[in-house]
Formats: structure tokens, C-alpha cells, sequence
């Protein structure tokens, strides 16, 4: 692709963003993943602690420990599957660095809250990579975060594999991170040829793979340790170092991002028709619990978690969906989903949220993505009814 066409592509994709989020497209830069977003704005604080939360992917929490910090965590509130503002005040400490408030699901993380907690000199990341374009704002109507990340990647809100965008906040500009932090992103390098050729066929090859089974699954590891091949989760994140450099969006990466934005109004109407079929189905059924902050009906979610009364029954439904080809999801089952291979560096003690621990232990989220027909979505229904009534027998 010519540097003409990637600067066009480029400048479009920034200005519809900043068109979602009501910010400038100045503010706005397009790189490869969400993770490395995450690592290069925390690189540029002082050593020190990040807090986030345990109901997280693990690669929300690698980038902290690649980037020089100890990672700390506070528990959630069950309303909004974000951090619960009582509880991040007691983990903050003389050492943090950065707060990542995360929006799981739907953009429903207390910002303005946070916000208030921090002492001057801690960053407030918001991580949006489950609500695009969407920024928090406070009751002023200002945004509230420092730095804000959104994704492109797999089963995120748009049909594209990767990329992210953030946005660094002008009004953080007296903030001695803010002018470096700008630096950084401003002279990325365009992606290698070996990462444009695994942009490339990664998709192919985890499609492949997943009709085979563990032999595949194998073989991608195998194939990932080449480089030639990316794992939605690479090994080396497992144990707590992000894998891969960040670079300027290029490519067809950029391509397929420029292509799809302009259907994401469409999707998230689509994701709240489908999210309604859920809310009424299984309204006021007894064993099924709804974050109520995700239940709002005007929340477009990236998918519609429920809390069934028992890891059993949670899983049962699970696998009843899945035999039905209605591609059910396990975030976050476990916590720092999918788990460490070394838990040492990611240094959480489950004993400190027991709120996450239990939401992880009984959560199911159930798909809205454009593929989900209306009619799947109300088989889902009745196969979560028929499995919670087969355990109530």
C-alpha cells in the first residue's frame, strides 16, 4: 500500500472516530493492538503500580509488567463489571501510577469516580476496547480519562482482526507523560513485512485450526513461535511479557478498518435489538442474574453476560449453547482470562476480590454480534431456560 493511500486511510479513520467520541482527530493515533496501546502510555510513567481489575483478560494487565510496573488489582461491582470505586480507593497507594478503569461488556465503568480518587501525576487509562468510539465524560460533559483504548480486534465490536486507536486527552498536556507519550506514537514504524504477512494469514490459520481441534490448536503454537502466525494470546503473554512491536496501523489491517467503521452504528443497533431478546427472555427467571448497569436497553454491548446460581449450571449452559451452534463466550472464566501460565508476575491474590471471584465463577455472556440472527438469539434463550430447568429438577 502506498504511504498516500495509508496517510488517506489514516486521516479517515481518525476523523470518524473523532466524530463518535465528539473529540479532534489530532488526538487520535492508529497502531497495532490494544496491548502494545496500553504498554507504551504506561511506559511512560515511573516505575511504580497499575491498578486494574481481575475480571480482565490477561493481556489488559501484561502490559503493566512489560512496561516496568507490578500490576494491583481492586474487586468490581457486580452492577457494572467494573471496577467499584470504595474498593480502587483502598488499593490505591503512594505508588500507583496509572488506574485502568475498564468498560467490560458495555461503557459502563464509574470514570468520574475514579477520576476523583486520583491523586495528582496517576494516569486514568479507559480501556473502551469493548465499546469503540465511545469515551466517558463527566458532568461537565468533559472526557474524563488521560488516555483512552479502543480496538479493532478479534470478536471486539466491528468484523475486523486487530488494530487499536487511542486517544491521548490535550487537556493531560501539563502532565510530564503527555509530550512523551505523543512522541512515542507519533513516530511509529509501519508493521515489518512479517507482521503484515501474519496480519494476513493468522485469520486463515486460526480458522483452519479450530475445525481441527487440540491437533490444531498445536500446530498455530507451533506455527506462532515463527513469527509467520499470531495467537489471539500469544504464549509469552501468559507469562506476563507482550509479544510482538508496536506499530502504525498499515496494511490491510488499516484497510479492513477503514472499511468497516462506517457499519458500526448499524452493528450497535443490532447488538441492543439482540440484547433485548435476551433481556426479556430471561426476565424475572429465577437462578439468572443481570448486571444491572449492563441492562440498560440504549448500552450496546459486545455481549450480554448473565450470572447463573452455580459454576455448574454456568458451564452446563455452556456447552448446551455450544452443541447448538450458538457460539457462547467464557470472559472471564477464569479471572486474567485465560490464565496464566505464570501466575508470579501478574502477583493477584484471590482473597482481595471476592466479588470477581464469584462473578468469574457463574458468568456465561451470550452473543450479539451482527451474525446472531434474531431467531439465535431466542434459541439461546430457550436453551438456557431448558438447562436451568433440567438442574432445578
Amino acid at each position: 500500500m502506498s504511504s498516500t493511500k495509508t496517510d488517506r486511510l489514516s486521516a479517515d479513520v481518525r476523523v470518524q472516530l473523532a466524530g463518535l467520541s465528539g473529540t479532534d482527530p489530532t488526538d487520535w493515533h492508529l497502531l497495532s493492538k490494544g496491548r502494545h496501546a496500553m504498554m507504551l502510555a504506561m511506559a511512560q510513567q515511573p516505575a511504580g503500580e497499575v491498578l486494574n481489575q481481575p475480571l480482565t483478560c490477561l493481556t489488559a494487565v501484561a502490559p503493566a509488567i512489560s512496561a516496568g510496573h507490578r500490576p494491583t488489582y481492586a474487586d468490581i461491582d457486580a452492577d457494572t463489571l467494573a471496577l467499584e470505586p470504595a474498593r480502587a480507593a483502598e488499593a490505591i497507594t503512594e505508588r500507583t501510577r496509572v488506574v485502568v478503569g475498564q468498560h467490560t461488556f458495555g461503557a459502563a465503568a464509574p470514570m468520574e469516580a475514579l477520576r476523583a480518587l486520583l491523586p495528582d501525576g496517576v494516569m486514568l487509562m479507559e480501556d473502551s476496547a469493548h465499546c469503540l468510539g465511545e469515551i466517558a465524560r463527566g458532568a461537565d460533559g468533559a472526557p474524563v480519562a488521560d488516555v483512552s483504548i479502543h480496538s479493532f480486534g478479534l470478536e471486539k465490536m466491528l468484523p475486523t482482526r486487530t488494530g487499536a486507536a487511542v486517544w491521548v486527552n490535550p487537556d493531560a498536556a501539563g502532565q510530564p507523560w503527555h509530550a512523551p507519550l505523543l512522541t512515542v506514537l507519533r513516530g511509529l514504524d509501519a508493521a515489518g513485512r512479517r507482521q503484515r504477512v501474519a496480519d494476513v494469514i493468522s485469520p486463515q490459520v486460526r480458522r483452519v485450526a479450530r475445525k481441527l481441534g487440540a491437533p490444531g490448536a498445536r500446530a498455530v503454537s507451533l506455527a506462532a513461535r515463527t513469527g509467520l502466525v499470531e495467537e489471539v494470546i500469544m504464549a509469552s503473554e501468559r507469562d506476563g511479557l507482550i509479544a510482538g512491536t508496536p506499530s502504525r496501523l498499515t496494511g490491510t489491517a488499516l484497510t479492513a478498518v477503514a472499511r468497516e467503521l462506517p457499519g458500526l452504528a448499524a452493528s450497535q443497533r443490532h447488538r441492543r435489538r439482540v440484547a433485548d431478546i435476551y433481556r426479556e427472555g430471561l426476565a424475572e427467571v429465577d437462578g439468572v442474574t443481570r448486571p444491572a448497569a449492563l441492562d440498560a436497553p440504549e448500552r450496546s454491548l459486545v455481549r450480554y453476560p448473565i450470572l447463573l446460581p452455580s459454576l455448574a449450571q454456568a458451564q452446563a449452559c455452556f456447552t448446551a449453547l455450544q452443541d447448538e451452534g450458538l457460539v457462547p463466550g467464557l470472559w472471564y472464566r477464569p479471572l486474567l482470562f485465560p490464565g496464566p501460565t505464570d501466575p508470579a508476575p501478574f502477583a493477584y491474590d484471590p482473597a482481595t476480590c471476592p466479588v470477581a471471584e464469584d462473578v468469574s465463577s457463574r458468568i456465561l455472556n451470550l452473543p450479539t454480534a451482527p451474525f446472531v440472527t434474531e431467531e439465535m438469539a431466542r434459541r439461546a434463550v430457550t436453551v438456557v431456560l431448558a438447562v436451568l430447568r433440567d438442574h432445578a429438577r
